[in-house]
């Protein structure tokens, strides 16, 4: 055999080498992220499959253990066409999300601008005003049940102090109130999670501009609105579309603070499809309205994800 075949022939095998190599560490790629697929599989894509396989179906829980026939899009049509209190919580969300949102960015941006910057002063305030975000929302919901008590609660007697035809008024029992309550203890909630976001994106601004702003004699109320707040555009449409879709699924408040009441003044959908299922027993409807919703917040999520591919692109 000749000293080039030879060669050749030894060369052969690395060559392989580097494939053979390539296909193991495909495999091994897979292999590691086979039990994330898992977990996946069985907290997120079952529940969704029997979620929806369950939204066909008829099953009075209060009647029979089990579903008791397939009833198509019955329960669909029923929720569109036939039910009036599905188009009463939709404007009850429409309503308290509209008002959730604009609140609760006015007032991050506010606390944003306020805090942001190096200083011991302001580290400690934005330290102590994550702490309401930390908290569950139940947990929040139940503090401003005692809050707002028209007998002893510090909140209800400070309004009471500041507005004097409020005093002894049972703050939860009138409609307009206790909506107003729920926007209050959601704003309260979530305003230090996206200060804390706002204040990121101030950090990250080029400072030349504002720099050249003020060296050209603008004010600082015209440099925000003209320089800072365009550059701003992005981060606050994600948390518009964030906050959009917190409040459309918001549950636990309305449960402890105001049971959707008075009457259905609170009834946000999420709510009516608790009250649904584990109240009235009717799984295959409640299953039919959580879709729904699911399919009203895909759009939001959606729109979310455009833009951070938009983003990063």
């Amino acid at each position: 055999m000749s000293a080039s075949a030879r060669a050749g022939a030894v060369a052969a095998p690395a060559r392989e080498a580097p494939r053979r190599g390539s296909l193991r560490d495909r495999q091994l790629r897979w292999l590691l992220v086979l039990p994330a697929f898992a977990v996946i599989a069985g907290t997120l894509l079952y529940p969704l499959a029997s979620g929806l396989w369950l939204s066909f179906q008829e099953w009075d829980l209060a009647r029979s253990p089990a579903p008791t026939g397939f009833v198509g899009t019955e329960n669909y049509l029923r929720a569109l066409t036939d039910d009036p209190d599905l188009w009463t919580s939709l404007r009850v969300t429409a309503v308290f999300t509209a008002l959730s949102v604009v609140f609760t960015l006015t007032i991050a941006m506010l606390l944003a601008l306020l805090l942001a910057g190096p200083g011991r002063l302001k580290v400690s305030a934005r330290t102590l005003l994550v702490i309401p975000f930390a908290m569950s929302p139940a947990l929040v919901g139940v503090s401003w049940r005692f809050l707002l008590n028209p007998e002893f609660g510090a909140a209800a007697g400070l309004l009471g102090a500041a507005v004097p035809s409020l005093r002894g008024t049972a703050l939860l029992a009138d409609p307009t109130l206790a909506m107003a309550a729920l926007v209050l203890t959601d704003v309260w909630h979530w305003a230090p999670y996206f200060m804390l976001m706002f204040i990121g994106a101030l950090a990250s601004l080029p400072q030349d501009t504002v720099e050249a702003a003020s060296v050209d004699g603008a004010s600082a109320f015209r440099a925000f609105f003209e320089v800072v707040l365009p550059q701003l555009k992005p981060v606050i449409a994600i948390a518009v579309l964030l906050k959009t879709i917190f409040s459309l699924k918001v549950l636990d408040q309305v449960v402890m603070l105001t049971a959707g009441g008075p009457g259905q003044a609170t009834e946000t959908l999420s709510h009516l499809i608790y009250q649904t299922g584990f109240r009235w027993y009717d799984l295959g409807y409640a299953a039919a309205l959580a879709y729904l919703l699911a399919a009203l917040m895909s759009v939001f999520a959606a729109l979310y994800f455009r833009l951070i591919r938009g983003r990063r692109a």
